[in-house]
């Protein structure tokens, strides 16, 4: 088996002067305690209206008020390379239209040289039209954006002498050192929908679910076997992790995650911190979930 959990760079825990030793506390304890991975969230900004609903709940609210305290995630992720030395780490999952692709594919490469090969990188297309509009991308083509994102970083990754002609973003003469220690850089994405699906199959080294239900979750297999089974791709080279983000405590997130496991899955995303009101309630349950599923401390 396989946890992954995330860093609570985002709320009370991300705010003050006690951010730091909150943060450094947690992901030294994710470490230690024996998780496979650490994983941040990406807003740069939260609306105080948002129209489209939420897609990973019943209510479609966005469950974050505005004024909730938004650690940067590429800057805490720099910060954990420093932190921590065998854990795996990754936005979960990076909203692709946010940001430049090859200043972000610049700052991946140089998180995998400082982290000696550690990172994976988590990327989706976004759902919240208010916040990709103010940062500069069309919302209503951030799927096209996104994939031609992905091949210009591929390319700035791979290739010594990086060149590319798309419509959005284009680039030639130029080097792009280091490379990532990691050849290739595993790229893991994030959504349910058929394109999604075949995004995985073009680009992706692994699907990170998180589905509302093991029914939705079952859907989106029965999609990602359809688009490997075009693109020629083995369904058991993508790995794939399942965050059951709407559990509330470690006896619910165990419960949940039973019927995956009889499918044959063993890799999930423990949303720990969110049931935490503060840091030592967050480690205690970090403690209790390590015990009942027999994490080996490292």
């Amino acid at each position: 088996m396989k946890f992954g959990t995330i860093l609570p760079h985002i709320g009370p825990l991300a705010a003050g002067p006690d951010a730091l030793d909150s943060l450094l506390s947690v992901a030294q304890k994710t470490e230690a305690l024996g998780f496979d991975s650490l994983w941040v969230g990406d807003h740069v900004v939260i609306p105080t209206s948002i129209k489209p609903r939420y897609p990973y709940n019943d209510t479609g609210e966005f469950p974050l008020p505005a004024e909730a305290a938004l650690l940067e995630p590429l800057t805490v992720l720099g910060f954990l390379t420093g932190v921590t030395r065998r854990v795996r780490l990754g936005p979960s999952v990076l909203v692709l239209p946010h940001r430049n692709p090859i200043v972000t594919a610049k700052m991946f490469a140089s998180l995998d040289v400082l982290s000696r090969g550690r990172i994976i990188f988590g990327a989706g297309i976004g759902w919240m039209e208010e916040e990709i509009s103010l940062l500069g991308a069309p919302f209503k083509r951030r799927g096209a954006l996104s994939d031609e994102y992905l091949r210009a970083m591929r390319e700035l990754w791979t290739n010594p002498d990086p060149h590319f002609e798309g419509e959005f973003c284009r680039f030639s003469g130029i080097k792009c050192e280091p490379k990532p220690l990691q050849n290739p850089l595993p790229i893991w994405i994030g959504g349910h929908s058929a394109r999604a699906m075949r995004r995985i199959v073009e680009f992706g080294d692994g699907w990170i679910a998180v589905p509302k239900s093991l029914a939705v979750f079952q859907d989106g297999m029965a999609l990602l076997r359809e688009a490997a089974d075009r693109g020629g791709r083995d369904l058991n080279d993508i790995e794939i992790m399942i965050g059951l983000l709407r559990t509330t405590s470690v006896d619910e997130f165990i419960e949940a995650m039973k019927p995956y496991q009889d499918l044959g899955y063993d890799s999930f995303m423990v949303p720990l911190p969110f049931w935490g009101a503060d840091l030592q309630s967050v480690l205690g349950l970090m403690d209790d979930f390590a015990d009942k599923v027999g994490l080996q401390p490292v």
